[in-house]
């Protein structure tokens, strides 16, 4: 699935300029989705969240990709913004910087500046989507486990857990040291509260986090298994296909 850029041109948006833009993303996976030259139609697109970039076209005498950039929130919660500028503007480019822009480039920008900067744009993406669909993984994972008065505080410490574990593979080991036990007493502490090891626990929230980044369609399967740790792209599709029934490749079409 190709990225979606939205165009937002403080001047006029031409068909020379669409043409140009349009033959550096060709064969690449991005795609420019919708233009507008409107201030505020700009503000309510990005804040949509129906696009994944945003590339804002700073003009005379409009010049408002400051004002965007403000309008939109942070860059924590913003699609990365990047500005191009019709003259080496040092003044407007360190404002856009200090508003979260990931890139300020001045014309005339070379073809392959402007695809380096559209894919830093897709990699902060990838990253955003990654934290998301692992958090929301977690809440699921979390919510499905028996619910008791008794259990909420044990529930909590593993919920705080497995976000520690983002950029790591989570081990029962890991665990146990985690909640101040040995490996053994763990195993049986967890399996007698939730009715299930912290293998087959662990393993369904994989498998879980793993469906949701195949059906975003951002991510191939080898990119997945790495994700989350497996040797080989063949024993992680072993593995899903025997909690699922399907293979990972059929989920991402």
């Amino acid at each position: 699935m190709k990225l979606k850029i939205l165009v937002a041109d403080s001047g006029a948006y031409t068909v020379r300029d669409q043409d140009r833009l349009s033959s550096v993303l060709e064969d690449t996976d991005f795609t420019v989705s919708r233009c507008t030259a409107n201030l505020n139609d700009a503000v309510r697109l990005v804040l949509s969240r129906q696009f994944d970039i945003l590339i804002c076209i700073n003009r005379a005498p409009e010049y408002f990709a400051a004002k965007l950039l403000r309008l939109t929130g942070t860059a924590e919660n913003r699609i990365p913004a990047i500005i191009i500028s019709e003259q080496d503007d040092s003044q407007r480019m360190r404002e856009c910087f200090l508003l979260g822009a990931i890139d300020f480039l001045a014309e005339p920008i070379p073809p392959e500046d402007l695809l380096a900067a559209v894919s830093r744009g897709a990699a902060l993406v990838h990253e955003q989507l990654i934290e998301t669909e692992y958090r929301d993984a977690v809440h699921h994972a979390l919510e499905a486990l028996p619910d008791s008065g008794e259990l909420r505080p044990v529930t909590e410490k593993l919920r705080a857990f497995l976000l520690n574990m983002e950029q790591q593979t989570a081990t029962v080991e890991l665990a146990a040291d985690y909640f101040g036990f040995n490996r053994d007493y763990f195993g049986r502490y967890f399996k007698s509260r939730f009715g299930m090891t912290f293998g087959e626990f662990y393993k369904g929230f994989q498998i879980d986090y793993a469906r949701r980044l195949l059906e975003s369609g951002q991510f191939k399967v080898l990119e997945v298994s790495r994700l989350l740790g497996f040797s080989t792209p063949d024993y992680f599709t072993r593995v899903f296909k025997k909690h699922t029934g399907e293979t990972p490749s059929a989920i991402k079409r």
